[in-house]
């Protein structure tokens, strides 16, 4: 029996073919530089850096980041804000006594 990849498997694609920069290195830097534009891929990586027909692709990846994002900060948020209710529930339990 020949062994075939499975087709659910996700591949690690060669994103930027002049550089061979995979998704994943692109990927990567997007979410720990909170990448906004395709040229600071280009300065983290080199990608999109030559003929620019990765470029659609970079941003896409950069639009996907973006919800990931504001859900880190909007939990972040909510975070500081219910500690800060807890404060001003025991303060103002602890002046109206």
């Amino acid at each position: 029996m020949r062994n075939t990849p499975s087709i659910d498997m996700e591949e690690d694609e060669i994103i930027c073919t002049c550089f061979h920069i995979r998704e994943s290195t692109i990927r990567s830097h997007i979410a720990k530089n909170n990448v906004t534009q395709v040229k600071d891929i280009t300065l983290a990586c080199e990608a999109g850096g030559n003929c620019g027909s990765c470029h659609i692709l970079i941003q896409l990846f950069i639009e996907q980041n973006k919800p990931i994002k504001i859900l880190e900060q909007s939990s972040k948020l909510k975070n500081s804000t219910s500690k800060n209710n807890k404060k001003g529930f025991w303060r103002k339990l602890l002046t109206n006594s």
